[in-house]
Protein backbone atom coordinates (compact mmCIF):
# COMPACT_ATOMS: atom_id res chain seq x y z
CA UNK A 1 0.00 0.00 0.00
CA UNK A 2 0.93 3.72 -0.73
CA UNK A 3 2.80 4.89 2.69
CA UNK A 4 1.00 7.54 4.38
CA UNK A 5 -2.09 5.76 4.90
CA UNK A 6 -4.00 6.80 1.47
CA UNK A 7 -3.63 3.14 -0.15
CA UNK A 8 -7.82 2.47 -0.30
CA UNK A 9 -8.36 6.06 -2.34
CA UNK A 10 -4.90 5.41 -4.37
CA UNK A 11 -3.47 2.13 -5.22
CA UNK A 12 0.12 2.20 -6.34
CA UNK A 13 0.86 1.37 -9.95
CA UNK A 14 1.48 -1.84 -10.43
CA UNK A 15 5.10 -2.80 -10.17
CA UNK A 16 5.46 0.26 -7.85
CA UNK A 17 6.25 -0.15 -3.71
CA UNK A 18 6.60 2.32 -0.80
CA UNK A 19 10.38 3.12 -0.14
CA UNK A 20 10.66 4.74 3.02
CA UNK A 21 8.66 4.26 6.30
CA UNK A 22 8.12 7.68 7.98
CA UNK A 23 7.04 10.91 5.24
CA UNK A 24 5.00 13.45 6.45
CA UNK A 25 1.19 13.51 6.63
CA UNK A 26 -0.83 15.50 4.13
CA UNK A 27 -2.34 17.97 7.40
CA UNK A 28 1.56 18.62 7.58
CA UNK A 29 2.37 19.00 4.10
CA UNK A 30 -0.42 21.35 3.59
CA UNK A 31 0.90 23.67 6.95
CA UNK A 32 3.84 23.74 4.78
CA UNK A 33 2.16 25.40 1.84
CA UNK A 34 0.30 27.84 4.23
CA UNK A 35 3.29 28.83 6.04
CA UNK A 36 5.18 29.53 2.46
CA UNK A 37 2.16 31.46 1.34
CA UNK A 38 1.70 33.52 4.67
CA UNK A 39 4.71 35.09 4.38
CA UNK A 40 3.40 37.50 1.12
CA UNK A 41 4.40 38.37 -2.42
CA UNK A 42 7.42 36.01 -3.13
CA UNK A 43 9.52 38.41 -5.46
CA UNK A 44 13.29 38.49 -5.37
CA UNK A 45 15.17 40.55 -3.41
CA UNK A 46 12.85 41.60 -1.26
CA UNK A 47 11.82 41.41 3.00
CA UNK A 48 10.01 38.38 1.75
CA UNK A 49 12.32 36.59 -0.14
CA UNK A 50 14.97 37.07 2.80
CA UNK A 51 12.20 35.84 4.99
CA UNK A 52 11.56 33.17 3.22
CA UNK A 53 15.62 31.64 3.09
CA UNK A 54 15.57 32.23 7.22
CA UNK A 55 12.58 29.99 7.51
CA UNK A 56 14.05 27.46 4.78
CA UNK A 57 17.62 27.39 6.65
CA UNK A 58 15.83 26.64 10.14
CA UNK A 59 13.88 23.81 8.67
CA UNK A 60 17.40 22.35 6.70
CA UNK A 61 18.56 22.93 9.80
CA UNK A 62 16.16 21.02 12.04
CA UNK A 63 17.06 18.13 9.90
CA UNK A 64 20.42 18.04 10.21
CA UNK A 65 22.09 19.49 7.36
CA UNK A 66 24.63 22.56 7.23
CA UNK A 67 23.92 25.15 5.34
CA UNK A 68 25.19 27.87 2.60
CA UNK A 69 24.21 31.16 1.76
CA UNK A 70 24.83 31.95 -1.67
CA UNK A 71 24.33 35.84 -3.01
CA UNK A 72 23.05 36.46 -6.50
CA UNK A 73 23.40 40.02 -7.66
CA UNK A 74 20.89 41.26 -9.78
CA UNK A 75 19.07 44.47 -11.22
CA UNK A 76 15.80 45.41 -8.96
CA UNK A 77 13.17 46.66 -10.69
CA UNK A 78 11.54 49.28 -8.41
CA UNK A 79 8.30 51.06 -9.04
CA UNK A 80 5.59 53.13 -7.31
CA UNK A 81 2.25 53.66 -9.38
CA UNK A 82 -0.84 54.69 -9.24
CA UNK A 83 -3.65 53.51 -11.90
CA UNK A 84 -7.12 55.42 -12.19
CA UNK A 85 -10.37 54.76 -14.29
CA UNK A 86 -12.13 58.26 -14.14
CA UNK A 87 -10.50 58.56 -10.92
CA UNK A 88 -10.76 55.17 -9.51
CA UNK A 89 -8.18 53.05 -8.43
CA UNK A 90 -7.74 50.15 -10.83
CA UNK A 91 -5.00 46.94 -9.15
CA UNK A 92 -2.59 46.26 -11.50
CA UNK A 93 1.22 45.41 -11.72
CA UNK A 94 3.90 46.88 -13.52
CA UNK A 95 5.45 45.35 -16.81
CA UNK A 96 9.04 44.45 -15.03
CA UNK A 97 11.92 46.48 -16.84
CA UNK A 98 9.73 47.01 -19.64
CA UNK A 99 10.66 51.10 -19.06
CA UNK A 100 12.37 53.45 -16.58
CA UNK A 101 11.32 56.99 -15.32
CA UNK A 102 8.97 58.78 -14.17
CA UNK A 103 5.45 59.70 -16.22
CA UNK A 104 1.84 61.08 -15.20
CA UNK A 105 -0.29 60.59 -17.78
CA UNK A 106 -3.79 60.12 -19.52
CA UNK A 107 -2.29 59.19 -22.93
CA UNK A 108 -3.07 55.94 -22.15
CA UNK A 109 -3.47 52.93 -24.46
CA UNK A 110 -6.01 49.87 -23.57
CA UNK A 111 -5.63 46.44 -25.04
CA UNK A 112 -6.52 43.26 -23.89
CA UNK A 113 -3.67 40.36 -25.05
CA UNK A 114 -2.62 36.60 -24.32
CA UNK A 115 -0.12 36.71 -21.38
CA UNK A 116 0.24 32.74 -22.20
CA UNK A 117 -0.40 31.57 -18.32
CA UNK A 118 2.63 33.61 -17.55
CA UNK A 119 5.87 32.41 -19.37
CA UNK A 120 8.48 34.17 -20.83
CA UNK A 121 8.45 38.28 -21.64
CA UNK A 122 8.53 37.71 -25.29
CA UNK A 123 5.21 36.46 -25.17
CA UNK A 124 3.86 40.21 -24.98
CA UNK A 125 6.54 41.78 -27.02
CA UNK A 126 4.28 42.09 -30.01
CA UNK A 127 1.78 44.30 -27.94
CA UNK A 128 4.72 46.61 -26.15
CA UNK A 129 6.17 47.08 -29.55
CA UNK A 130 3.84 49.89 -31.27
CA UNK A 131 4.42 53.12 -29.17
CA UNK A 132 0.98 54.86 -30.54
CA UNK A 133 0.51 56.18 -26.92
CA UNK A 134 2.73 57.49 -23.92
CA UNK A 135 1.58 54.65 -22.04
CA UNK A 136 0.03 51.10 -22.17
CA UNK A 137 -2.25 48.88 -20.22
CA UNK A 138 -2.23 45.19 -20.78
CA UNK A 139 -5.46 43.37 -19.65
CA UNK A 140 -4.36 39.79 -19.40
CA UNK A 141 -6.87 37.13 -20.87
CA UNK A 142 -7.96 34.79 -18.43
CA UNK A 143 -10.72 32.21 -18.06
CA UNK A 144 -11.59 33.96 -14.84
CA UNK A 145 -10.82 37.64 -16.05
CA UNK A 146 -7.70 37.34 -13.51
CA UNK A 147 -4.42 39.37 -13.89
CA UNK A 148 -1.38 37.11 -14.99
CA UNK A 149 2.08 38.03 -14.75
CA UNK A 150 4.93 37.54 -17.02
CA UNK A 151 8.17 35.64 -16.28
CA UNK A 152 10.91 38.93 -16.98
CA UNK A 153 14.98 38.87 -17.52
CA UNK A 154 16.53 41.36 -15.13
CA UNK A 155 17.50 43.93 -17.88
CA UNK A 156 16.05 47.02 -18.92
CA UNK A 157 13.96 46.90 -22.24
CA UNK A 158 13.68 50.01 -23.64
CA UNK A 159 10.09 49.90 -23.90
CA UNK A 160 7.34 52.42 -22.62
CA UNK A 161 5.71 53.07 -19.19
CA UNK A 162 3.26 49.70 -19.38
CA UNK A 163 1.20 47.83 -16.68
CA UNK A 164 -0.70 44.71 -16.70
CA UNK A 165 -4.14 44.42 -15.19
CA UNK A 166 -6.52 41.84 -14.84
CA UNK A 167 -8.78 40.79 -18.07
CA UNK A 168 -11.85 41.45 -16.56
CA UNK A 169 -10.70 44.85 -16.09
CA UNK A 170 -10.83 45.54 -20.10
CA UNK A 171 -14.42 46.56 -20.34
CA UNK A 172 -14.05 48.92 -17.42
CA UNK A 173 -10.90 50.83 -18.81
CA UNK A 174 -12.05 50.56 -22.03
CA UNK A 175 -15.26 52.65 -21.02
CA UNK A 176 -13.88 55.68 -19.25
CA UNK A 177 -13.76 58.71 -20.19
CA UNK A 178 -9.98 59.21 -18.77
CA UNK A 179 -7.65 56.68 -18.07
CA UNK A 180 -5.01 58.19 -16.12
CA UNK A 181 -1.02 56.28 -15.16
CA UNK A 182 1.33 57.54 -12.93
CA UNK A 183 4.13 55.48 -12.61
CA UNK A 184 7.83 55.88 -10.95
CA UNK A 185 10.19 53.09 -12.08
CA UNK A 186 14.10 52.89 -11.33
CA UNK A 187 16.48 50.02 -11.72
CA UNK A 188 18.67 48.92 -7.89
CA UNK A 189 21.33 46.68 -7.07
CA UNK A 190 19.91 43.85 -5.33
CA UNK A 191 20.60 40.35 -3.80
CA UNK A 192 18.71 37.49 -4.18
CA UNK A 193 19.94 33.72 -2.46
CA UNK A 194 20.61 30.80 -3.24
CA UNK A 195 20.39 28.37 -0.28
CA UNK A 196 22.40 25.34 -0.55
CA UNK A 197 22.71 22.36 2.21
CA UNK A 198 24.02 19.41 2.21
CA UNK A 199 24.39 15.89 4.95
CA UNK A 200 27.40 15.20 5.31
CA UNK A 201 27.00 12.33 4.12
CA UNK A 202 30.26 10.33 2.11
CA UNK A 203 29.44 9.53 -1.77
CA UNK A 204 27.88 11.16 -4.57
CA UNK A 205 25.29 13.50 -3.69
CA UNK A 206 21.46 13.67 -4.97
CA UNK A 207 21.15 17.21 -6.09
CA UNK A 208 17.50 17.84 -4.53
CA UNK A 209 16.05 21.37 -5.93
CA UNK A 210 13.09 23.83 -5.86
CA UNK A 211 12.48 27.71 -6.65
CA UNK A 212 11.83 30.10 -3.96
CA UNK A 213 10.06 32.93 -5.75
CA UNK A 214 7.23 34.37 -7.59
CA UNK A 215 5.16 37.09 -8.27
CA UNK A 216 2.44 36.68 -5.70
CA UNK A 217 1.56 34.26 -2.74
CA UNK A 218 2.52 31.19 -4.68
CA UNK A 219 0.81 28.29 -2.41
CA UNK A 220 0.33 26.08 -6.07
CA UNK A 221 3.50 27.54 -8.03
CA UNK A 222 5.94 27.10 -5.22
CA UNK A 223 4.41 26.31 -1.51
CA UNK A 224 3.75 23.12 -3.27
CA UNK A 225 7.35 22.28 -4.45
CA UNK A 226 8.57 23.63 -1.05
CA UNK A 227 6.58 20.97 0.93
CA UNK A 228 7.65 17.90 -2.03
CA UNK A 229 11.08 18.86 -1.38
CA UNK A 230 11.11 18.74 2.75
CA UNK A 231 9.08 15.45 2.69
CA UNK A 232 11.67 14.17 0.10
CA UNK A 233 14.90 15.39 2.36
CA UNK A 234 13.19 13.18 4.95
CA UNK A 235 12.74 10.26 2.99
CA UNK A 236 16.25 9.97 1.73
CA UNK A 237 18.28 11.15 4.66
CA UNK A 238 19.78 7.93 4.33
CA UNK A 239 22.01 9.64 1.02
CA UNK A 240 24.03 11.47 0.41
CA UNK A 241 22.35 14.87 -0.38
CA UNK A 242 22.93 18.23 -1.59
CA UNK A 243 20.10 20.48 -1.49
CA UNK A 244 19.12 23.96 -3.53
CA UNK A 245 16.15 25.92 -2.62
CA UNK A 246 17.07 28.92 -5.94
CA UNK A 247 16.09 32.56 -6.35
CA UNK A 248 15.30 35.02 -8.94
CA UNK A 249 13.07 32.33 -10.71
CA UNK A 250 10.90 34.71 -11.86
CA UNK A 251 13.94 36.39 -13.94
CA UNK A 252 14.34 34.43 -16.44
CA UNK A 253 15.63 31.57 -13.38
CA UNK A 254 18.14 34.29 -12.64
CA UNK A 255 19.66 32.28 -9.41
CA UNK A 256 19.71 28.88 -10.91
CA UNK A 257 21.76 30.34 -13.53
CA UNK A 258 24.33 31.92 -11.86
CA UNK A 259 24.51 28.50 -9.39
CA UNK A 260 24.97 26.23 -12.40
CA UNK A 261 27.33 28.42 -14.25
CA UNK A 262 29.55 28.95 -10.77
CA UNK A 263 29.05 24.93 -10.57
CA UNK A 264 30.37 24.19 -13.84
CA UNK A 265 33.46 26.62 -13.92
CA UNK A 266 34.38 25.04 -10.37
CA UNK A 267 34.66 21.63 -12.14
CA UNK A 268 33.76 19.98 -9.04
CA UNK A 269 32.11 16.14 -8.50
CA UNK A 270 28.52 16.12 -10.04
CA UNK A 271 25.57 15.02 -8.34
CA UNK A 272 24.44 11.55 -9.09
CA UNK A 273 20.92 12.55 -10.28
CA UNK A 274 18.83 15.78 -10.21
CA UNK A 275 15.42 15.90 -8.88
CA UNK A 276 13.64 19.21 -10.04
CA UNK A 277 10.78 19.98 -8.08
CA UNK A 278 9.46 22.65 -10.16
CA UNK A 279 5.85 24.58 -10.70
CA UNK A 280 2.19 23.37 -9.47
CA UNK A 281 3.58 19.83 -8.28
CA UNK A 282 0.76 18.62 -6.34
CA UNK A 283 -1.96 21.22 -7.16
CA UNK A 284 -5.63 19.90 -7.43
CA UNK A 285 -9.05 21.53 -8.36
CA UNK A 286 -12.51 20.54 -7.36
CA UNK A 287 -14.64 18.13 -9.00
CA UNK A 288 -18.38 18.77 -9.33
CA UNK A 289 -19.45 16.21 -6.45
CA UNK A 290 -17.33 18.52 -4.51
CA UNK A 291 -13.95 16.12 -3.97
CA UNK A 292 -10.84 17.64 -5.19
CA UNK A 293 -8.12 16.25 -7.99
CA UNK A 294 -5.06 16.39 -9.37
CA UNK A 295 -5.14 18.71 -12.23
CA UNK A 296 -4.12 17.26 -15.70
CA UNK A 297 -1.71 20.09 -16.86
CA UNK A 298 1.31 18.99 -14.83
CA UNK A 299 4.47 17.39 -16.38
CA UNK A 300 7.14 14.62 -15.14
CA UNK A 301 10.35 14.33 -17.64
CA UNK A 302 12.77 12.26 -17.48
CA UNK A 303 15.92 11.76 -19.71
CA UNK A 304 15.62 7.59 -18.31
CA UNK A 305 14.77 4.82 -20.79
CA UNK A 306 13.57 1.84 -21.26
CA UNK A 307 13.12 -0.53 -17.69
CA UNK A 308 14.18 2.47 -15.43
CA UNK A 309 12.07 4.99 -17.17
CA UNK A 310 9.03 2.37 -16.73
CA UNK A 311 9.42 1.96 -13.74
CA UNK A 312 9.45 5.93 -12.72
CA UNK A 313 6.06 5.45 -14.86
CA UNK A 314 4.70 3.17 -12.69
CA UNK A 315 5.83 4.94 -9.65
CA UNK A 316 3.80 8.04 -11.04
CA UNK A 317 0.92 7.04 -12.53
CA UNK A 318 -1.29 7.52 -9.19
CA UNK A 319 -0.39 11.05 -9.28
CA UNK A 320 -1.74 11.38 -12.75
CA UNK A 321 1.31 13.53 -14.28
CA UNK A 322 1.88 13.52 -18.03
CA UNK A 323 5.42 11.23 -18.31
CA UNK A 324 7.76 12.54 -20.87
CA UNK A 325 10.61 9.96 -20.77
CA UNK A 326 13.96 9.99 -22.85
CA UNK A 327 13.10 13.88 -22.96
CA UNK A 328 15.58 16.39 -24.48
CA UNK A 329 13.54 19.42 -24.03
CA UNK A 330 12.91 20.51 -20.50
CA UNK A 331 10.63 23.01 -18.84
CA UNK A 332 11.13 25.13 -15.85
CA UNK A 333 14.46 25.04 -14.53
CA UNK A 334 15.32 21.87 -15.68
CA UNK A 335 16.35 23.85 -18.92
CA UNK A 336 19.19 24.99 -16.94
CA UNK A 337 19.90 22.26 -14.78
CA UNK A 338 20.32 19.76 -17.88
CA UNK A 339 23.49 21.58 -17.90
CA UNK A 340 24.63 19.43 -15.55
CA UNK A 341 24.80 16.52 -17.65
CA UNK A 342 23.86 13.84 -15.25
CA UNK A 343 20.82 11.77 -14.95
CA UNK A 344 17.29 14.05 -14.16
CA UNK A 345 14.08 13.48 -13.05
CA UNK A 346 11.71 17.13 -13.68
CA UNK A 347 8.21 18.06 -12.70
CA UNK A 348 5.96 21.49 -13.92
CA UNK A 349 2.98 22.02 -14.35
CA UNK A 350 0.32 25.02 -14.31
CA UNK A 351 -3.20 25.42 -13.27
CA UNK A 352 -5.79 28.16 -13.63
CA UNK A 353 -4.27 30.20 -10.56
CA UNK A 354 -0.71 30.15 -12.22
CA UNK A 355 1.04 33.75 -11.75
CA UNK A 356 -2.68 35.20 -10.32
CA UNK A 357 -3.04 36.17 -7.43
CA UNK A 358 -5.66 33.85 -6.83
CA UNK A 359 -3.25 30.96 -6.00
CA UNK A 360 -3.75 30.29 -2.72
CA UNK A 361 -3.62 27.66 -0.65
CA UNK A 362 -7.34 27.38 0.05
CA UNK A 363 -8.17 27.26 -3.86
CA UNK A 364 -5.00 25.14 -5.33
CA UNK A 365 -4.16 22.17 -3.20
CA UNK A 366 -5.49 19.87 -0.38
CA UNK A 367 -3.64 17.64 2.07
CA UNK A 368 -4.89 14.29 0.56
CA UNK A 369 -3.29 15.34 -3.01
CA UNK A 370 0.21 16.61 -1.44
CA UNK A 371 0.14 12.88 0.37
CA UNK A 372 -0.36 11.45 -3.44
CA UNK A 373 1.79 13.47 -4.99
CA UNK A 374 4.51 13.37 -2.24
CA UNK A 375 4.50 9.07 -2.26
CA UNK A 376 4.70 8.72 -6.15
CA UNK A 377 7.35 11.37 -6.10
CA UNK A 378 9.73 9.76 -3.67
CA UNK A 379 8.25 6.25 -5.36
CA UNK A 380 9.79 7.68 -9.26
CA UNK A 381 13.15 9.22 -7.27
CA UNK A 382 13.68 5.52 -5.94
CA UNK A 383 13.23 4.01 -9.67
CA UNK A 384 15.60 6.53 -10.71
CA UNK A 385 18.37 6.15 -8.51
CA UNK A 386 18.07 2.70 -8.94
CA UNK A 387 18.42 2.70 -12.78
CA UNK A 388 21.91 4.44 -12.34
Amino acid sequence: MIVGGLSSQFPLAPNAKPVHDEPMQGEELRRIVEIYEGFGIHRAGTDVDRAVVDWMEGRFAALGLSTTRLDAPFDRYVTDSTLTADGVEVDHLPFFYEWTGSIDTTDVEVVLADAHAGGRDHDLDHTTDAAATAALVIATEHPDGSLVAVNREARPHDGRPTVLVAGRDHARLNAAETVRLRLDARIEPALTTNLEACNGLEGPQLLITTPLTGWFGCAGERGTGVAVLLDLLERFADRPLLVLATGGHELDYLGVRQWVGARRAEHGEPPVAVIHVGASIAVDEPADDGSRHLIPTRLAMTDASGETAERIRAALEPAAFIFRPETESWLGESEVFCDLDVPMLSFTGSGIAFHTPEDTTAQVTSAASLTLVADAVANAVDALLDGI
